[in-house]
């Protein structure tokens, strides 16, 4: 795909409705410009802006996307397996923290942690995926290639004590998340939901609250179902 897209080829690069993009646009949730009258988007800016800046997302805008994807709306309490629902994870520096956390998720595909782990601290170099709320989002970039070829993952961790995990405001981390997507479009809507429930604070107090994984399970799926409605089921 070229890197000078339209607005219909970016609407096939996200997997959404062209209306949707559109919508995007006037909303200024897209950086474009125009060449000869008509919109145009470099891909590889749409990639950086919409990686950085999703988690901003309120749940109606997220409703949206979701109704204009050209696939079913992705549940959150559908992709957060047990066994990934409450990891463990022992405080210390960022890359050992990250280390420890993937190297106790179940993944549905073979995968080379180390490689994992190195694609979360690129990222991380960008700029920290840490919210004030003291959770950080871990993914991978979104225009690099797919960790997961054919599944979506989400997986949550507790930090044993908070960290310095680079959040903006000084802020320390004690809660991780991992989001890692089988393409562009589940990305932007899985990393966008998942912060947006961590703007809950009773949702975030119930993640470090929790004693056991089914409770970090039925947490989400009742915060999901109470933020964005049954149209997440």
């Amino acid at each position: 795909m070229p890197d000078l897209l339209t607005p219909k080829q970016l609407a096939e690069y996200l997997q959404l409705s062209e209306r949707t993009v559109y919508r995007m646009l006037d909303r200024n949730q897209l950086p474009a410009f125009k060449v000869g009258g008509q919109w145009r988007f470099r891909k590889s800016a749409v990639d950086y802006w919409l990686d950085l800046r999703m988690h901003q997302l309120e749940s109606a805008h997220l409703h949206e996307i979701q109704a204009g994807a050209v696939e079913p709306a992705l549940s959150l309490r559908a992709l957060l397996r047990e066994e990934n629902a409450l990891i463990a994870v022992p405080a210390g520096p960022a890359r050992d923290v990250v280390r420890a956390f993937v190297s106790r998720v179940v993944f549905p595909e073979r995968v080379d942690v180390e490689s994992v782990v190195e694609r979360i601290m690129e990222r991380e170099a960008l700029c920290s995926t840490a919210l004030p709320e003291g959770v950080a989002l871990l993914h991978t970039a979104r225009w690099e290639s797919r960790v997961l070829a054919a599944h979506d993952l989400l997986a949550a961790g507790r930090l044993s004590e908070p960290i310095d995990f680079g959040a903006l405001d000084g802020s320390r981390t004690d809660v991780l998340f991992l989001i890692l997507a089988r393409n562009e479009r589940d990305h932007l809507v899985l990393q966008a939901k998942v912060a947006r429930l961590c703007r809950e604070r009773a949702f975030v107090d119930g993640l470090r609250e929790a004693r056991a994984a089914a409770d970090v399970v039925s947490l989400v799926e009742a915060t999901e179902r109470r933020v964005f409605g049954s149209r997440s089921a």
